[in-house]
Formats: structure tokens, C-alpha cells, sequence
């Protein structure tokens, strides 16, 4: 059994699917779908892909075993093990997941169809302690905003087709909102978020604030554009394509204060209002996640696993999702003994060479054996036809032989029959005189 600190996430991105199969979770879960919007029954599922990781290389140091990295700034961030190690000296991997030259290897890929409860449990537990102040006022209402199943409009085009309201995947783990001409939005109509709006308004514009916290009133986004509200999602969302540990944590919480603050109002910014469970008060770990549970330092993986609909997904989903163009091409690097998935060009420049190099020898070699055979068939005609012309002669021979044999034997036939009478008479001849005939 792994150490949960030793195992991390990623986000993949999301796929389209038209073939769900009866007893789908989504049939069981109404409060996925609540609200007044109503739902076209025949939509394509979107469903949300993420894999798990696991370190086999870690040493049990924690959160200080690994340095993390600064999308912004595009850098690695060893705060952790400086802080843990106390100069010391010890192992401070790279949290590398996303990236094809990982040294993590893969546990497994996972899919959700009710992305909105697998957003709710990432938004409140990891995402309140990784995110700014500000993300996370406006994603953990923004969630909400999203539609979740293909919804009409109540507007059609200009060739009179009713058009319909759903996400849209995009490559590298990113969505956005689009229309489509068909109750299954599958038939896109535009991805414009100009003329999106013009025709659902912007939604983010209209949530109501979710969870314990009420900070995010200080806040306010209602002025904001569609295009402008899909940018700041955006900016927050693509944080889960990077590799991130299971075990929540707090990077600029190294001394453990951050959430103990004595001043009034960062109580209640911070403690205040938690009433979902947990330890209701920070406990004042460094590095410590207090998220807007309850709960410390909370194992996301987990709360994944526990506390929505998961599902593994298959090689089906992966290769779908692949050839949607919505899901990362590092997604399968720590499958393939840490190889990248996809090769080098002059891997597959020089792989080619070699198949055609082989292939030329071989048909090289068929042409050799079939031109040996063919000569080995020639000569073996010409042998055949010439034992035959040979048979042929001696048969010819020996009926001549047989004919003068024949002539001889009837001349040697009529000159004994001569030889016989001239004997005759030669003895009737010499007959003595005194003889009585």
C-alpha cells in the first residue's frame, strides 16, 4: 500500500460521449442536475478525465520531499524542501507528473460524468489552498454557472434550427461554451462566446455565491464579459493540468500561521463560518492546508474517489478523448516505462528508413527465389526432354536391329533348305555301283 504522500494527480481534460450505456450514474444523481434549466434528454455526456500517479523512489519526507511548479513564472519552487530539510541535505524531487520525462508512474485513469461534483470537491478542498483569494471567489461559484447537460435556448438560427447550450472541450484540459443546431450537442453552431452571449448572456455574471466562506463578496464579477469571465476561468482552471500532490497542502503557508492569524477579520476570513466538518480550527502544521471544509491537509484523491461517482476510465475513453484532440499529450508518459508517447520526429524519420530498407530487402529476396525457381523449372524441362528424346532414339534402334535380325534369320532360313537338297543329291551321286537299290 502506497504512502499518500507519495501519490499525485493530474487533470487530463474532458471527452464527448454519445454511447453511455444504460444505469449510467448520471440516472442517479438529481442533484448533479438541479435547478430550473431543463435538459435535453438525448445530449452527449461530457465527462471529466484525470490520472493518478505514485512516486516509487520516495523516501516518507513528505510535502518537503518534492519542489512544485510556477506556472507563472515557469519555475521550480523548492520552498517546501528548503524548509523541511533545515540544510540537511536530503531528496527533493520534482512533483513531474504532467511532464513526459516523469519519474512517477501511473496508477490509473478515472472519468466523472457529473463534472460539476468533481469540481465542487477539487474547488473546496485543494483548489481554496492553491489558488489566489481571488480565483477562488470566482471559481467556487463560477462551477455552478456552467450548464450541465445539453439545454435549449429557447432561440433558433437563422435557417430555424433550435439551438441548444452545453461546454465544449478543449485540447489540454480547457472548455469554454458553445451552441449547437442539435439536441445532442454534437452539431456546433459556434464556440463565439460574443454571439454566446448574445443569445444566453454571460451566466458567470449571474451565480450566487457557494460554500461556508463569504469573503467572496468582496468580489464583484457581474460586469464582466462572457469572453472576459471564460479568460479568468481559464487562468484558474488550467492550474489542475499541472502535476499536483493528492495530499492537499498550502506552499505559502511554511510556518504554519496562516491560518491562525489573532486579527478579527483574518479569523473570519480564514476560520470563520466552517461548518461542513473537519477540525474547525487550523492546527498550525506548516505548510498546512486549511480548506473551506474543515478539514487540514485533505487527500484529494480520496475525496474523489469517496465522495462523487467515479468510474475507471477505459482504453476506449482514453482514445476517444485522444482523437477529440481534449486530453494532453503527455497523458500516457508514465505508461510507457517513462517514454514519451509521442516520438521524436527523427525517431519516426529514422524508423522508416529502416521499414523501408527492410522492405526492399525482402522483396529483393523474393525476386532472387523466384528467379531460381523459375531457372530451376527450366532446367528441369530441359532434363526431362532430353531423357525423353534419348528413350525416344533407343526405341527407334531397336526396332531396326529387330528388322535386320529378321532378314538375316529368313535368309539363313532359305539357305539351309538349299544346303539340304544339294547334300541330297550330292550323296545319291556317290553311290557305289554294286549297291542294291
Amino acid at each position: 500500500e502506497f504512502d499518500e504522500y507519495q501519490q499525485a494527480w493530474k487533470l487530463l481534460g474532458f471527452m464527448i460521449d454519445c454511447d453511455v450505456a444504460d444505469g449510467d450514474e448520471w440516472q442517479d444523481q438529481s442533484h448533479s442536475r438541479s435547478g430550473d434549466a431543463e435538459y435535453s434528454e438525448e445530449g452527449c455526456a461530457r465527462y471529466v478525465l484525470w490520472a493518478a500517479y505514485v512516486d516509487l523512489d520516495y523516501e516518507g519526507n513528505g510535502i518537503g520531499e518534492y519542489m512544485y511548479y510556477n506556472r507563472y513564472n515557469q519555475t521550480w519552487d523548492d520552498s517546501a524542501c528548503q524548509y523541511m530539510d533545515n540544510g540537511e541535505g536530503g531528496r527533493c524531487a520534482k512533483m513531474d507528473c504532467h511532464l513526459d520525462s516523469t519519474h512517477f508512474s501511473l496508477l490509473g485513469f478515472f472519468k466523472h460524468r457529473s463534472y460539476d461534483d468533481w469540481m465542487e470537491q477539487l474547488f473546496k478542498h485543494e483548489g481554496m489552498c492553491v489558488w489566489t483569494e481571488e480565483q477562488y471567489a470566482f471559481m467556487k461559484g463560477a462551477r455552478k454557472a456552467l450548464p450541465q447537460a445539453c439545454t435549449p435556448t429557447g432561440t433558433t438560427s437563422e435557417h430555424g434550427e433550435e439551438l441548444f447550450f452545453d461546454i465544449k472541450p478543449l485540447s489540454n484540459g480547457g472548455i469554454t461554451m458553445a451552441l449547437y443546431a442539435d439536441s445532442r450537442c454534437t452539431n456546433e453552431y459556434t464556440d463565439d462566446l460574443d454571439q454566446v452571449e448574445a443569445i444566453v448572456g454571460n451566466p458567470f455574471a449571474n451565480f450566487e455565491a457557494s460554500g461556508s466562506q463569504d469573503y467572496s463578496n468582496y468580489y464583484d464579477f457581474s460586469g464582466e464579459t462572457l469572453q472576459e469571465s471564460m479568460a479568468r476561468w481559464e487562468d484558474a482552471f488550467s492550474e489542475w493540468s499541472i502535476c499536483h500532490p493528492c495530499v492537499a497542502f498550502d506552499l505559502q503557508n511554511a510556518d504554519g500561521t496562516k491560518y491562525t492569524y489573532n486579527d478579527d477579520y483574518y479569523y473570519y476570513y480564514y476560520n470563520g463560518g466552517r461548518r461542513l466538518g473537519g477540525e474547525y480550527e487550523a492546527q498550525g502544521d506548516s505548510f498546512e492546508c486549511y480548506d473551506d471544509a474543515g478539514y487540514t491537509n485533505v487527500n484529494q484523491c480520496m475525496k474523489f474517489s469517496a465522495k462523487t461517482t467515479m468510474q475507471t476510465a477505459t482504453y476506449r475513453d482514453l482514445s476517444m478523448a485522444h482523437m477529440q484532440n481534449t486530453i494532453s499529450d503527455a497523458t500516457f508518459s508514465a505508461f510507457y516505462q517513462r517514454k514519451p508517447f509521442h516520438r521524436r520526429g527523427w525517431q519516426n524519420f529514422g524508423t522508416l528508413v529502416l521499414f523501408l530498407g527492410s522492405l526492399c530487402c525482402s522483396l529483393y529476396s523474393l525476386s532472387y527465389c523466384l528467379g531460381t525457381e523459375k531457372q530451376s523449372n527450366y532446367d528441369l524441362d530441359e532434363t526431362i526432354k532430353g531423357f525423353l528424346q534419348k528413350d525416344s532414339a533407343s526405341d527407334t534402334d531397336e526396332g531396326d536391329t529387330d528388322n535386320d535380325d529378321e532378314a538375316i534369320h529368313d535368309r539363313n532360313d532359305g539357305n539351309s533348305e538349299e544346303d539340304v537338297n544339294e547334300v541330297g543329291k550330292e550323296m545319291d551321286n556317290e553311290k557305289p555301283a554294286n549297291s542294291v537299290s
